[in-house]
C-alpha cells in the first residue's frame, strides 16, 4: 500500500516498531542517483522511491538508520552532527559495474567526485561514531580522501571512532589520492576485506594525532596493490593481519607499513600473518617498513617459507 508518498508494508512497519523499542534500527532509506529500483520521487524509504543524493537525504537521517546505495553517487558529503550508527550499504553483487573502458554503467554502487570537485575535499567526512560503509567503490578526487574519519578535541561533538569499512574498493588513477584518512585520532576502527588499488597518495593515512594517537584499529583481510603508500599512520594497540601487500617497498619515504609515521608516535601493535612482496632482508625501514620497538611483527615474505618473526631493523 502507499501512504504519505512512500511504500509501507504493515509487517515491515510492525517489525521496525518492535526493533525501535530496543534501539536497534530506525529508518531504511535508498539513495539512487540514476533512478534505482523504482521511480524517482517518493519519500526514499523503500523500492518505490528514492533520494537522488546524500545531500537530499541528510535532513532525514537519524541514528541507527540504514541507507542502500544503487548506482553512481557524485558528491562531497559530511555526515550530520549527532547522528550515530548509520549503515551505508552498496546494494549490488559487487561494488562497481562499468564498461571495459571504466565508464560506470549505473549498476553496482560507486561513489565518485562531483563533476566540479572541491579541491582537497573527501568524498565522505564522518564526524560521528559508529558509521558503517560496505560494498561500495570509492574513487576520490586529486589529493583528497575517499573517506575521512575526523575526531576533534571536543570528542562529544566530533568523533568518528567505531567506524567500520567492509568489502569496499578504493581506486586511484589521479594524483595524491587517499583511500581512508584519519584526521585527529579516531579509534576502534575496523577495515575488513577492502581492496586498495593505484592510489598515488596513501591507501590508509594518518593525517594528524591532534586529539589522540589512533588506537585499536583492525586492518584485516585487505589487498593493497600499486599504491604509492599502503599504510602510513601512527597506531597504538592495533592489529594489521592477513593482508596482502602486492607492491614491493621502494624506499624509506614511501611506506608499505608504518605504525609510527607521525613524529614516531605509536606503540604495542601486532603486524602479523601478512604477505609482503619483499624478501625478508628487505623488510626494513630503508625499504618502507617501520614500527615501534614494542610492536610485534611476524609475516611472510617472498622466498621465505617460514614467518619472519622480527620488527624492521632500527624500529
Amino acid at each position: 500500500m502507499t501512504q504519505s508518498g512512500y511504500w509501507r508494508d504493515t509487517r515491515v512497519e510492525n517489525r521496525r516498531s518492535v526493533l525501535n523499542q530496543y534501539g536497534a534500527i530506525n529508518n531504511v532509506w535508498i539513495v539512487a542517483p540514476q533512478g534505482g529500483p523504482g521511480p524517482l520521487g517518493g519519500f526514499g524509504r523503500s523500492p518505490s522511491g528514492n533520494f537522488s543524493s546524500f545531500a537530499d537525504l541528510k535532513p532525514h537521517l537519524r541514528s541507527r538508520d540504514i541507507v542502500y546505495v544503487f548506482g553512481v553517487v557524485r558528491e562531497h558529503f559530511v555526515t550530520p552532527a549527532g547522528v550515530y550508527d548509520v549503515t551505508v550499504l552498496g546494494a549490488a553483487n559487487q561494488p562497481r559495474q562499468a564498461t571495459s573502458g571504466g565508464v560506470p554503467t549505473g549498476g553496482g554502487a560507486s561513489w565518485l567526485p562531483p563533476t566540479s570537485p572541491t579541491a582537497l575535499t573527501p568524498l565522505v567526512e564522518v564526524i560521528a561514531q559508529g558509521w558503517v560503509f560496505q560494498n561500495i567503490e570509492f574513487a576520490p578526487t586529486t589529493s583528497a580522501a575517499a573517506i575521512r574519519l575526523t575526531r576533534s578535541a571536543s570528542v562529544d561533538a566530533t568523533d568518528a571512532s567505531h567506524a567500520q569499512i567492509i568489502d569496499c574498493y578504493f581506486l586511484g588513477g589521479g594524483t595524491g589520492q587517499i583511500g581512508i584518512e584519519d584526521n585527529g585520532g579516531a579509534s576502534f576502527v575496523l577495515v575488513d576485506g577492502c581492496r586498495f588499488q593505484a592510489l598515488t597518495g596513501t591507501a590508509i593515512l594518518g593525517l594528524t594525532t591532534a586529539s589522540n594517537v589512533p588506537q585499536d584499529w583492525r586492518i584485516v583481510n585487505c589487498i593493497f596493490w600499486q599504491n604509492t603508500n599502503d599504510i602510513k599512520m601512527s597506531l597504538n594497540f592495533s592489529v594489521i593481519q592477513n593482508c596482502h601487500f602486492c607492491s614491493a617497498g621502494s624506499g624509506s619515504t614511501n611506506k608499505v607499513v608504518s605504525t609510527v609515521a607521525l613524529s614516531g608516535q605509536g606503540a604495542n601493535n601486532h603486524i602479523t600473518l601478512n604477505f609482503f612482496h619483499n624478501s625478508a632482508a628487505q623488510v626494513q625501514i630503508s625499504n618502507g617498513y617501520s614500527g615501534a620497538s614494542t610492536d610485534m611483527w611476524a609475516n611472510y615474505a617472498i622466498g621465505q617459507a617460514a614467518l619472519v618473526i622480527t620488527s624492521p631493523p632500527g624500529a
